[in-house]
């Protein structure tokens, strides 16, 4: 609603401007997943010169150099030298999630609390902090969802600014995790940012630390600890008299919302294991921080999640970090007494109303609602602070169908409050559209799982190409949504809002995605992935030989970027439907297979993949049993028929685009070199399965291998660096190499005398070897023949 008449006050802790689109996310989470903890981290625009979103990976085990910004998998980028003219504080930018930061666009403007309210707990995080001697270093803010975390973080910030100190910038260094953003949901650049912002806030840093990246740019890559120590400790202590810094304070907020989501694993499922590892791993980055002694104080700020609490409590920690529960400190429902008359007043004058600050009769009875969560009254201001509606009826219509909790809900935490009134504002809905409006929240539901085109920006393009996919009329998606604008960034004055952050709050992902919740009004996430998958392959039988080439619109754009994990989703859900799976495996058989993985090299972009990002990851690793799914085609000889040839004919598609691939004279140097890495990554991982069955020499593309093009060169070397990271415990696989490097050898093939650096270091990798067993061959030869004129 920026610059409409009716807009929240401000200061107001969920009075914030919504979220433009963000570029385009790469990662997968099947976990129901939330806007930024207090429903304000939603709202921000992103700078898109600054910052490009690049896919988490874990750091300490990757291969993948990151040099200015894309991931391109193993690629040997030699771009250090440019970037090394930078000046060190720029590349170190570069590299940072810049999204995480307190003033970033992104967050703009930044959640702060209403005035008057947290009052108790912002001054004992500013007086704690203050507090020159014998206070410990650490202090964490914990409340339940809801509470205003977030908002608190922000105004502890904005107030430590505004003081009169005797240095500058008494905060040095910002980061707020949020569960939607890639940047901003897993540890990956946590230490880089943390590192960029203290070299602005503290000048004797700054140098020491541009000193370390012109010498080591690979740290960048590191393991965060090696991060810390390099980018943070290191400099600290090589400043000449580091006791006249002043104590500068670090402001982490909402760890519980680092997730550590990456696309491989989820198809694990391994999500709530990753996100308790990764939170306890970002704790202990910071007391291993503080076990340094620098100038700094740490502020936390998370949920009392129960893995949280227990590692809190361990022996090192207790004795350096101050709790502070959120939930027991003021009086939250004055806070929200005070938040609603503000509000109200505001919206009687935006209306014309009379008595613009008079008590509202139903005012009372929406504060004792709410039960002190600011979240539920700024829903209720949302909901009835509609252009369109009469503000006093629909509040007198909330309080009046107030819901009386039953069982399942008063058993849900402390937020029975809030899920009665989401089934409030639900039914609100018209009866006629609600159908509709339940299958296009179950298909937002899926957006952090499913890629849109590169220029779909906003949620109505999205949504648009939604019901073109689905064969709904124009429109179809937005207009079913503008009922629920208290819950949803939508209609006049949020066009520009993203897909990913329509949800004005995580918890109404919460309560759609839980049935004991939600009732009538929970969400069929399978029904929506069975949907979609369905209408993504009637879309791609246009993709033939002849169109390889060619634009392909958005709608299939997004179909080959998108099916093969959607397909992966469903083997343990929809797909283990006889019925269902017997209805979606027979469209298999109506597509040219081998043209879409050409199409989808063409499409893809490769700007914003990591190592293990392709959209054809899951058909590559699992080509021979990719169709097979569990469940009720256990023992159907029907089905796992129908499943066997699906399975043959991916085999053999993938087959023939790979061969295409490494023969063509003119194919493959049109592709950019990322794509190409991407394409030798895909074609390793299919090798590398190939070589488990009996008569993999006999294999089309392994032939091919042995006899590549010159044209194919590039492509060649991406493939055996592939095959040389998974030789380590892969003895088929070192087979392959050898078997390679043998026919080459034969034949002398040209490209063994490449200067291109990937063969070069596969014919260091293998030669040795080769000869080896060359010399054992032949003595076992010479011997042979010994014993035969004995």
């Amino acid at each position: 609603m920026v610059g409409t008449k009716r807009q929240m006050s401000q200061d107001s802790v969920d009075a914030c401007v919504p979220p433009t689109q963000r570029p385009r996310r790469s990662s997968i989470t099947r976990a129901s997943t939330g806007e930024g903890e207090d429903g304000n981290d939603t709202n921000r625009n992103i700078n898109y010169q600054l910052v490009q979103r690049i896919q988490h990976y874990d750091q300490s085990s990757s291969n993948a150099p990151i040099f200015n910004g894309p991931i391109y998998g193993n690629v040997n980028n030699h771009s250090t030298s440019q970037n090394l003219t930078l000046d060190g504080l720029q590349y170190l930018c570069q590299h940072a999630a810049l999204g995480a930061m307190h003033e970033s666009d992104e967050r703009y403007p930044p959640p702060l609390c209403h005035p008057g309210t947290r009052d108790i707990v912002i001054n004992s995080a500013v007086g704690w902090y203050l507090k020159k001697d014998g206070r410990k270093k650490i202090m964490w803010i914990h409340g339940p969802l809801g509470y205003g975390k977030t908002a608190v973080a922000g105004t502890v910030k904005e107030k430590l600014d505004g003081m009169d100190l005797s240095f500058e910038k008494p905060v040095g260094a910002t980061f707020f995790f949020w569960r939607s953003s890639p940047e901003r949901n897993s540890p990956t650049r946590f230490i880089i940012t943390l590192a960029y912002q203290l070299s602005q806030s503290i000048p004797e840093v700054r140098p020491h630390v541009e000193a370390v990246i012109k010498s080591k740019p690979g740290v960048v890559k590191m393991t965060l600890e090696l991060q810390l120590a390099k980018l943070i400790v290191e400099p600290f202590k090589s400043i000449d008299n580091p006791a006249t810094i002043p104590n500068r304070l670090v402001i982490i907020d909402g760890v519980d919302e680092c997730i550590n989501s990456d696309r491989e694993s989820q198809v694990q499922k391994k999500y709530a294991e990753d996100q308790e590892v990764v939170q306890r791993q970002v704790l202990d980055l910071i007391r291993l921080l503080h076990s340094h002694q620098l100038p700094l104080s740490f502020l936390i700020l998370s949920r009392p999640e129960a893995w949280i609490k227990r590692h809190l409590d361990l022996p090192r920690f207790r004795d350096v970090v101050e709790p502070l529960d959120l939930y027991k400190v003021g009086d939250h429902m004055n806070d929200v007494q005070r938040f609603i008359r503000a509000e109200l007043s505001r919206i009687a004058e935006s209306f014309g109303l009379d008595g613009v600050d008079e008590e509202w009769p139903e005012e009372k009875a929406l504060v004792r609602s709410s039960e002190g969560h600011m979240v539920y009254a700024a829903t209720v201001i949302r909901h009835i602070d509609d252009p369109y509606g009469d503000p006093r009826q629909l509040l007198q219509d909330i309080v009046r169908d107030a819901p009386t909790p039953t069982p399942e809900i008063s058993s849900s935490a402390s937020f029975s409050s809030l899920y009665g009134l989401y089934g409030q504002i639900m039914r609100s809905c018209p009866a006629r559209n609600r159908t509709h409006v339940m299958e296009v929240l179950a298909e937002l539901t899926l957006v952090l799982e499913i890629d849109f085109p590169d220029h779909v920006n906003a949620h109505e393009e999205a949504l648009g190409l939604l019901d073109r996919l689905g064969g709904r009329g124009p429109g179809c998606g937005v207009r079913a949504l503008r009922p629920l604008h208290a819950v949803l960034w939508v209609g006049e004055g949020h066009e520009d809002v993203g897909s990913q952050g329509l949800f004005i709050h995580s918890s109404l992902r919460e309560f759609l995605g839980n049935a004991l919740l939600s009732r009538e009004f929970a969400v069929d996430v399978s029904k929506a992935q069975e949907r979609l998958l369905s209408n993504m392959l009637d879309c791609m039988t246009s993709v033939t030989v002849d169109s390889v080439g060619d634009e392909l619109d958005d709608v299939a754009v997004f179909a080959l970027e998108n099916w093969c994990y959607l397909w992966e989703a469903g083997n343990s859900t929809f797909l283990t439907s006889k019925r269902t799976y017997l209805d979606i495996i027979g469209k298999i058989f109506t597509l040219d297979i081998t043209s879409c993985i050409l199409a989808t090299y063409r499409i893809v972009d490769y700007r914003h993949l990591g190592r293990d990002d392709s959209p054809l990851y899951p058909l590559m690793v699992g080509s021979k049993l990719f169709f097979i799914s569990g469940g009720e085609l256990d023992g159907c000889k029907e089905s796992l028929s129908m499943a066997n040839r699906a399975n043959s004919h991916a085999q053999h598609s993938i087959e023939d685009a790979f061969t295409l691939l490494l023969t063509s004279t003119t194919l493959v140097p049109s592709f950019p070199n990322p794509v190409i890495a991407i394409m030798g990554i895909d074609c390793g991982r299919f090798l590398e399965r190939v070589t488990t069955g009996a008569n993999w020499k006999e294999y089309q593309t392994i032939q091919v291998l042995a006899r590549p093009a010159l044209e194919g060169t590039d492509l060649f070397g991406q493939v055996v660096m592939r095959l040389i990271e998974f030789e380590h415990n892969d003895n088929e696989v070192f087979a392959l190499l050898a078997r390679i490097y043998e026919v080459m050898m034969n034949e002398q093939n040209p490209i063994l005398e490449s200067k291109n650096e990937f063969i070069c270091d596969w014919i260091d990798f293998t030669k040795p070897h080769f000869d080896s067993d060359s010399e054992s061959d032949s003595e076992s030869l010479t011997s042979d023949t010994d014993d035969d004129q004995d």
